[in-house]
């Protein structure tokens, strides 16, 4: 879900990915079959609350006589683990990972090809393409998405009003407009954001390319290539800078959303406007309810009206060990957990997004959650390939976007970008 750290993944994903590969993985066979299914699901996920019993609950009405016997997992370390557990002769039968770990596992051969099921799952051809994209390797069905998460704009609507500004802004040039307003509005208190932004925050910073036109990378023939130097791309690097600039303080250029904690400067009124996550009005809550109730929500603009930026949408898909003896069974457990009636219960519960936006409860469901599925509906893949967790993992992409806020040369930065990336993103390629 791109929230994980492993110090020297490439090389022990290498070593791993080569274990895997050697063992003929992806066509997992019912001999040996067991009357148990292991599942390793992470922590803050659906297996990690009482609501997973509803999917064995749904598993058990077709296989009484299987016992499932839940695992949850930490985040950290979880790639060299999971490598680790499926290349063994024992594995977990089904995993949980999150979507930028997700090429490593389906370009290995470390799980079951479900390309044959895949019609079988509910609304599949309406997965959240952030999701399938991932799980999806040489147009094969390696796993499939679990649940999803985007960003929206949280803002005060108090200072919004005491600026003069009536409604949320429409474009991008009306939000540094805003921003403009609320700065000034707020002149006299020290280190005011009208919308606090982390330079490293590329999760926000893509977006303003992808609504010039642009892409991380291409690919062709297995070979990627990542674009970064494109004249689409660079225009969004401009207006990134831009905005960046024009709406948070210079000492945010190189920080990121947790160094200092974005949601405490909302809650100490501090900034008017944060991006955030599903969760993080409720840490807005615990730390001033007062700012919390003022909150408002919307869309983050596009560069025309209606037309919003795209985002990248993160999130866990769950797949089956190759080398399980349970795959038919285990497919049902995997149904149940990305059938509509559990989607619901997870979205209510537990506030992910549903991997289908059809699947979005209409009631008990925070305006947030709503916005946000509408938003994750203009969204963009980021490269299924094992390199982008490569970048994660050296926190490259954090460290380009805090550079271009910084003042970095575009075209330069972009051309020194897209030489590492291309060389992470097909690093750990090629054939199964």
């Amino acid at each position: 879900m791109m929230r994980w750290k492993t110090v020297g993944l490439a090389a022990t994903v290498s070593i791993a990915l080569t274990g895997l590969a050697a063992c003929g993985g992806g066509d997992a066979t019912s001999s040996g079959a067991t009357n148990e299914l292991t599942v390793w699901m992470m922590t803050g996920g659906p297996g990690d609350n009482k609501i997973v019993e509803d999917v064995t609950k749904q598993f058990h009405e077709k296989h009484p006589d299987v016992t499932v016997k839940v695992e949850v997992q930490q985040w950290d370390n979880i790639v060299t683990k999971l490598t680790t557990a499926l290349a063994s002769d024992n594995p977990p039968d089904i995993v949980e990972m999150g979507n930028t770990q997700t090429p490593l596992l389906t370009a290995s051969g470390a799980l079951a090809d479900l390309t044959g099921d895949k019609g079988d799952f509910e609304s599949s051809d309406k997965w959240l393409a952030g999701l399938a994209g991932p799980s999806t390797y040489q147009d094969k069905l390696y796993a499939t998405p679990l649940y999803g998460g985007t960003k929206v704009v949280m803002y005060n609507k108090k200072m919004f009003a005491a600026a003069g500004i009536a409604k949320p802004p429409a474009t991008v040039d009306e939000l540094v407009a805003d921003c403009s307003k609320l700065a000034q509005a707020h002149s006299k208190t020290p280190n005011f954001s009208a919308f606090y932004m982390p330079g490293q925050y590329w999760f926000a910073g893509m977006p303003f390319l992808f609504g010039k036109g642009g892409a991380i990378a291409t690919e062709n023939d297995g070979k990627w290539t990542a674009t970064m130097s494109s004249a689409e791309n660079q225009a969004g690097l401009a207006e990134w800078k831009k905005f960046q600039n024009a709406c948070s303080t210079p000492s945010s250029t190189g920080a990121n959303t947790d160094s200092p904690d974005q949601d405490q400067i909302f809650a100490d009124s501090k900034a008017a406007m944060i991006y955030v996550k599903a969760w993080e009005p409720g840490a807005v809550k615990e730390k001033n309810a007062k700012t919390a109730a003022d909150a408002g929500y919307f869309i983050m603009p596009g560069y025309q009206p209606n037309s919003p930026l795209p985002v990248i949408v993160a999130g866990s898909t769950i797949g089956i060990a190759a080398k399980s003896p349970n795959k038919d069974v285990a497919v049902d457990w995997l149904k149940a957990i990305t059938s509509k009636s559990f989607q619901q219960t997870m979205t209510r519960t537990i506030h992910q997004l549903p991997i289908v936006p059809d699947f979005l409860p209409t009631t008990d469901v925070p305006d947030i959650l709503k916005l946000g599925t509408q938003a994750a509906t203009v969204s963009r893949a980021l490269p299924a390939t094992p390199g982008e967790a490569t970048l994660e993992t050296e926190s490259y992409n954090e460290q380009f976007f805090a550079k271009i806020a910084k003042g970095g040369e575009i075209a330069s930065s972009a051309q020194e970008y897209d030489k590492h990336a291309t060389e992470a993103f097909n690093a750990l390629s090629g054939p199964r």
